[in-house]
């Protein structure tokens, strides 16, 4: 679902830069001061408290010296635990304050990490560079998602795999939570447009105006096929109490695991160049 058709994407670019410089992703799970070790140690316990699965998956990858290109790594929680498991790294983000925080961040673990700062639709690599591309979260705010895709076909080393996920549209979060109790029951088309819901699902109390695209299993899949990738795999997970408005805790821990299988909030591709 394509939230909006932007006549310059350039311009938005700038505008999603912006935001993201005002408000980095994951920066409100801390009230330590930014950028000190006790901040990086809460940002990362919420996110593998919330996102257990992310871990155990980073945690299975064999990357021990092996090229690893990160897209939008934000404050660096998963770069960090990327390096951990022996990567030699690399990253890319639309926002330099972001540079900035996770420079701090590795110099506190005495970990390297090669960063630029540069959008997703136009990697500033050479083509078949990398052995790993990871993106967890990113890409389906990039108004030309295909041609992130296709670029990250391109910079991976044939054979070379690639681990990303983008929010999933068939997800009990968007349908239940989003859609139906917030937008209908809670009048909230009387305000906005459903685009204009989603452009701040993460930031629901604020008005970012980003693009905000939601894929199916099947769609997103496609895409990577599109782009010529092979052994293109596909997941669902991630299902908490929270993202199921009224009824979350309500609903047992272990059912809340099964069903996040079929309908979480994220589709995660696994795929080989």
């Amino acid at each position: 679902m394509d939230t909006r058709t932007f006549h310059d994407p350039e311009e938005y670019k700038k505008q999603a830069q912006k935001h993201w410089m005002s408000a980095p992703r994951g920066s409100n799970y801390s009230a330590k001061e930014l950028m000190s070790s006790e901040f990086f140690e809460e940002v990362e316990r919420h996110r593998y408290c919330t996102h257990p699965w992310i871990l155990e998956n980073i945690k299975r990858f064999d990357l021990k010296g092996k090229k690893v290109l990160e897209i939008g790594f934000g404050m660096g929680t998963d770069h960090l635990s990327l390096a951990k498991q022996g990567g030699i790294m690399h990253g890319v983000d639309l926002t330099p304050r972001n540079l900035e925080i996770i420079r701090k961040r590795f110099e506190i673990y005495g970990l390297k990490s090669e960063l630029l700062v540069s959008d997703a639709e136009n990697l500033p690599y050479d083509d078949n560079l990398f052995d790993v591309v990871y993106s967890f979260g990113v890409i389906h705010h990039s108004p030309d998602t295909q041609r992130v895709i296709s670029e990250i076909h391109r910079v991976l080393k044939p054979g070379g795999k690639c681990w990303i996920t983008v929010y999933h549209k068939n997800s009990i979060f968007f349908w239940w939570s989003v859609f139906l109790i917030d937008w209908v029951f809670k009048g909230g088309f009387r305000r906005e447009s459903l685009k204009g819901r989603l452009s701040r699902i993460e930031y629901p109390n604020d008005n970012p105006n980003i693009v905000v695209h939601l894929y199916t299993r099947k769609k997103f899949a496609a895409m990577f096929s599109i782009a010529g990738f092979h052994k293109i795999q596909s997941s669902i997970n991630h299902l908490i109490a929270d993202d199921i408005a009224s009824l979350g805790k309500y609903i047992p821990r272990k059912i809340l695991e099964r069903l996040a299988k079929k309908f979480g909030w994220y589709v995660i591709i696994e795929a080989v160049k």
